[in-house]
C-alpha cells in the first residue's frame, strides 16, 4: 500500500480512538495528519470509502487467522497458535474495535460468516456447495460472539492473559457458555 494512503488511514484509526466514528471529519483527517484536502481526496471518495478500504484490510487478515481458530478447535492451543493470534490482533486491534463496537457493522458481520463458511468447507474438506439454513446460523452465532469477545477483551485493557484468553473462548465453543459462569461438575456426579 502507497505510504501516503496508509498514512491517512493510521490516522483515521488514532483519530477513532478518542472519537465517534460519526464525528470524524475529513476536515480533522487533513488537520492531524498535516496533509491537503486533495490528497485525502486523492486516495479516497469520502469517509465511507475510507471505512470501505479498512473493512478489506480486516476482512483479508481475518481470513488468514480463521484458519488458525479451525486449528484450536480441532487440534487444541500451542505455542505458535497463541503467537498467530498474538500477531494479528497487535496488528488489527483497533480495526475491530471500530467494526466491531464503534460502528456495529451488520454487513461486516456477514461478510465474515460467509468467508468462514468457504474456509470451514475448505479447511474441513467439504464437498458442500452450501450450508443448510441451520449450520449459517450457528456460524453467525459463532463469529459474533468471537467478535465480541475479542472486541470487549481490548476494550477493557485485556484483563486477562490471550492465552487464558483463547482456551475460555475454545470452551464455550466446545462445551457451551454456560460452564464459563456456573461450575457445572455437581451436576454431572
Amino acid at each position: 500500500m502507497n505510504n501516503m494512503k496508509q498514512h491517512i488511514i493510521d490516522t483515521f484509526i488514532e483519530l477513532s480512538k478518542d472519537h465517534k466514528i460519526n464525528k470524524i471529519s475529513i476536515n480533522s483527517i487533513v488537520q492531524t495528519a498535516k496533509i491537503n484536502r486533495s490528497t485525502f481526496y486523492y486516495y479516497f471518495e469520502d469517509i465511507e470509502d475510507l471505512i470501505n478500504e479498512l473493512e478489506k484490510i480486516i476482512l483479508l487478515e481475518i481470513n488468514e487467522i480463521q484458519k488458525t481458530f479451525y486449528k484450536i478447535l480441532l487440534f487444541g492451543i500451542n505455542k505458535n497458535i497463541i503467537k498467530t493470534i498474538e500477531d494479528f490482533l497487535y496488528r488489527n486491534e483497533h480495526l475491530l474495535s471500530i467494526f466491531v463496537l464503534k460502528i456495529k457493522n451488520n454487513e461486516f458481520i456477514d461478510k465474515i460468516v460467509d468467508q468462514s463458511l468457504k474456509n470451514l468447507a475448505l479447511i474441513s474438506k467439504l464437498k458442500l456447495k452450501k450450508f443448510t439454513t441451520k449450520q449459517e446460523y450457528a456460524m453467525k452465532y459463532i463469529i459474533n460472539a468471537q467478535l465480541w469477545l475479542i472486541a470487549y477483551w481490548i476494550e477493557n485493557g485485556k484483563e486477562i492473559p490471550l492465552e487464558e484468553l483463547i482456551k475460555m473462548s475454545r470452551e464455550m465453543l466446545t462445551k457451551g457458555p454456560i460452564r464459563q459462569l456456573v461450575d457445572l461438575h455437581y451436576l454431572f456426579k
